[in-house]
């Protein structure tokens, strides 16, 4: 979609506007598998985070915002 210029976020179509990162885009969508191996791979480190609970954390009415 990114080769197409079909996404539906700026930041996803910055992608295109670096040769490093324009190069990514090309190798995940050329290369059969690449993307899908990387995505399982940070899906798993993701998957190791510890949840934050109580005072260590919290969820947020606007991401960009502390709330108070």
């Amino acid at each position: 979609n990114v080769l197409d210029h079909k996404v539906l976020f700026t930041s996803d179509a910055a992608l295109l506007t670096s040769p490093e990162t324009a190069k990514m885009v090309v190798d995940n969508a050329v290369i059969p598998g690449w993307w899908e191996d990387r995505f399982k791979a940070a899906m798993v480190k993701l998957a190791s985070i510890q949840v934050k609970t109580g005072y260590q954390g919290q969820i947020r009415k606007n991401c960009r915002v502390i709330n108070y």
